[in-house]
C-alpha cells in the first residue's frame, strides 16, 4: 500500500492494535515522570516522526490523536508534576498536507491540553531527527519515540545505535517482514543476519540482528512485539535502557498476548487459545515462552547463581516475561526447602537495595 494512501483507508486490525499498544504503554511511560516531585528543568519530550494526519478515513484517532488523548486524561487528574513539568509534543511528517490537515484539526478541536507545547512540522525522519538530536542527547528530559517508519532505510544501524545512546529514552519502531525480506538482501545486512524461512519468527531475527549493536557490555533492554494482518507479519521493536521502561511495556504486550508475550497470534504454533491460559493445568503443559523461562529460573537457582531478586528481574527480561512470571518457581522452591526469600515478585523499584536469595 502506498504511504499516500494509507491515511485514506480505514486502519485495520493491525494497525489498531499498533495503535493500542503504543498508547497504553504512553498511559504507562507518563506517570513515572508526572507522579513525583520534579527536578528543576525537567521536560518531557514525545515525538511522532510519521505524524500523518492525525486520524484515517473514517475519523479513527491514529497516534498523534492518542498521544494527546492521554495528555489530557492526566491533565484532568492534576498528576503531581503536572505543570512543574515541560511537556512538549513533536509530531513530524514528510507529507505537507498531511501536517496541515493535522495542525487544523489539533487546533479546530482544541485537542492540545492547558500547559503542553506543540511542535508539528512537516519534516523528514532524517531531517527532525538531526534538527531535534541537541533534544534527544538532553540528560534533563525524558522522551519517548514513536518511529512508525514505511521506508526500508529508516532504523539503520547508525540510527539505532542513536537511539540507545540518547538518556533517559524509549522508543518503539514498527516493520513489517515484507521490509525485513526487501533490506535482508542488503550487503550489510545480508551476512548478518540469519535467514529463516518462518515469517512467523521474523520479528525474533530482526530483533537478534538489532541486539548486535548494542554496545558491548551496555545495559540495555528490547523486546519485540508481533501483529498479524492477514498474510504478513507486522511487528515493533521496543527499547530502554531502564528496568522500569522494560517492565512497563512487557505488562503491556502481555496484556494484549496472554500466550507469550510478543504477538498477537499464536507465534509458536502452539494451537492454545488465551482462555485455556487462565485454567491451573497443574504443569501438563503451558506456552512454550513461560515453560522454557520458568525452567532457566530453575536451573539458575539450582545452581546457585542468581544472587538476589535483581538478578531474578534480569532473567525475567531477557527471556521476555514480567516479573509476576516468576512467582510459582519462586514459591516452589521455597517450599521445597532449596532457597530462603522475603519476596514472591522481584520488584523493579528497589535497584539500589534489592532482597537476597538465600541458599540452604
Amino acid at each position: 500500500m502506498a504511504t499516500s494512501d494509507f491515511h485514506k483507508k480505514p486502519f485495520d486490525e493491525g494497525t489498531l492494535i499498533k495503535l493500542e499498544i503504543f498508547q497504553l504503554y504512553t498511559r504507562e511511560w507518563l506517570p513515572v515522570f508526572l507522579s513525583r516531585e520534579p527536578t528543576a528543568g525537567a521536560e518531557i519530550h514525545l515525538f511522532d516522526f510519521f505524524a500523518g494526519p492525525g486520524c484515517d478515513g473514517e475519523g479513527t484517532a491514529g497516534s498523534p490523536l492518542r498521544t494527546l488523548q492521554v495528555l489530557k486524561e492526566y491533565s484532568a487528574q492534576n498528576l503531581a508534576g503536572w505543570g512543574r513539568v515541560g511537556i512538549t509534543v513533536h509530531f513530524f511528517d514528510a507529507s505537507k498536507n498531511k501536517i496541515s490537515a493535522l495542525q487544523e484539526r489539533v487546533r479546530s478541536e482544541q485537542l492540545l491540553p492547558d500547559g503542553v507545547v506543540s511542535n508539528i512540522q512537516q519534516l523528514e525522519f532524517a531531517d527532525a531527527f538531526e534538527r531535534y538530536g541537541a533534544v534527544l542527547r538532553a540528560t534533563n528530559g525524558a522522551k519517548l519515540l514513536l518511529i512508525d517508519q514505511f521506508g526500508v532505510d529508516t532504523v539503520t544501524e547508525s540510527v539505532f545505535r542513536q537511539l540507545v545512546g540518547f538518556p533517559r529514552t524509549d522508543f518503539l519502531f514498527f516493520i513489517s517482514s515484507s521490509t525485513l525480506r526487501r533490506f535482508r538482501e542488503h550487503p550489510s545486512i545480508k551476512q548478518k543476519i540469519r535467514p529463516t524461512a518462518d515469517h512467523y519468527q521474523v520479528h525474533r531475527a530482526v530483533l537478534e540482528f538489532y541486539r548486535r549493536f548494542l554496545p558491548a557490555g551496555k545495559r540495555y533492554y528490547l523486546a519485540p512485539f508481533s501483529i498479524r494482518k492477514g498474510a504478513n507479519i507486522y511487528g515493533l521493536i521496543f527499547g530502554s535502557s531502564h528496568p522500569r521502561g522494560i517492565d512497563k511495556f512487557l505488562n503491556v504486550a502481555w496484556k494484549k498476548d496472554r500466550l507469550n508475550g510478543e504477538a498477537d497470534f499464536d507465534i509458536d504454533r502452539d494451537n492454545l487459545k488465551a482462555e485455556e491460559f487462565t485454567l491451573d493445568l497443574d504443569g501438563l503443559f503451558q506456552p512454550t515462552k513461560i515453560t522454557g523461562f520458568e525452567r532457566a529460573l530453575r536451573e539458575a537457582l539450582t545452581a546457585r547463581q542468581l544472587n538476589d531478586e535483581i538478578d531474578v528481574m534480569e532473567l525475567c527480561f531477557a527471556h521476555g516475561v514480567t516479573r509476576q512470571h516468576a512467582r510459582p518457581v519462586l514459591k516452589a522452591l521455597k517450599d521445597e526447602g532449596l532457597i530462603k526469600i522475603e519476596f514472591q515478585v522481584p520488584d523493579v523499584e528497589r535497584q539500589k537495595m534489592p532482597r537476597p536469595i538465600h541458599y540452604y
